[in-house]
């Protein structure tokens, strides 16, 4: 984390630092970008770099926190008012609130990209944890979906956590284009939602008629009660 001494100086300046490493981190891999290149374009002595920060480890940590804290501004009103939501549903609306995050800040997703894609000791240091973190939550999530009769009780709680993390994770990793934005948000919000509908209603024809059976019947109970 920065020290004091960062965060005591004036805005100006802490924003000419921060943007300088944005704009690095979303053009280079971790490994590409040189402190030289930060403190040339940020215009401080590298001397005062190092007032600010332990090393480039330091600086990145700190710059992926502000990319984290931005993205859960835009999901935080899902995960305060999740209690009505089913499992899949919250997964499919925390995805598109992501995708939205995305679009407004391609800088930051491009920061995102670039660790994905180049699995490093930095990545095992914060995506790891965050998925961790990520699976722990749906763990919960699924277990209180089982109680309400909405998953079966005979799944594996985390194997299903895992796999949903993983496959909506993959997505991004598989279908962004950073040269065609706008067009790339579009098929990860649709590759994610045919996913979750398989995931949901399952492949099995007989699964499949049974569902029909279901709407068939309340169809004909709703009918019923209109006459």
């Amino acid at each position: 984390m920065p020290t004091q001494t960062f965060l005591n100086l004036d805005k100006e300046k802490r924003n000419r630092i921060i943007d300088a490493a944005i704009n690095l981190f979303a053009e280079r891999t971790y490994e590409q970008t040189m402190i030289s290149d930060i403190i040339k374009i940020a215009k401080i002595p590298r001397g005062s770099f190092y007032q600010y920060f332990e090393d480039k480890d330091d600086l990145y940590f700190y710059i992926f926190d502000i990319v984290k804290l931005k993205k859960m501004e835009y999901m935080k009103n899902t995960l305060t008012n999740y209690e009505n939501i089913s499992f899949i549903n919250l997964v499919r609306k925390l995805y598109n609130e992501g995708v939205k995050f995305a679009t407004d800040h391609p800088k930051y997703i491009k920061i995102i990209d670039n660790l994905l894609r180049n699995k490093n000791y930095i990545y095992d240091k914060l995506i790891k944890n965050n998925i961790s973190i990520a699976e722990n939550i749906y763990v919960d999530l699924i277990k209180k979906d089982m109680e309400k009769g909405l998953i079966r009780k005979d799944i594996d709680a985390i194997t299903f956590a895992r796999i949903i993390v993983q496959l909506t994770s993959n997505i991004a990793v598989e279908e962004l284009d950073l040269d065609n934005l706008e067009l790339s948000y579009n098929k990860m919000i649709d590759k994610n939602s045919k996913i979750l509908d398989i995931i949901e209603y399952g492949v099995s024809e007989r699964i499949n008629w049974c569902l029909r059976l279901k709407i068939c019947i309340l169809n004909t109970k709703t009918i019923k009660k209109m006459y």
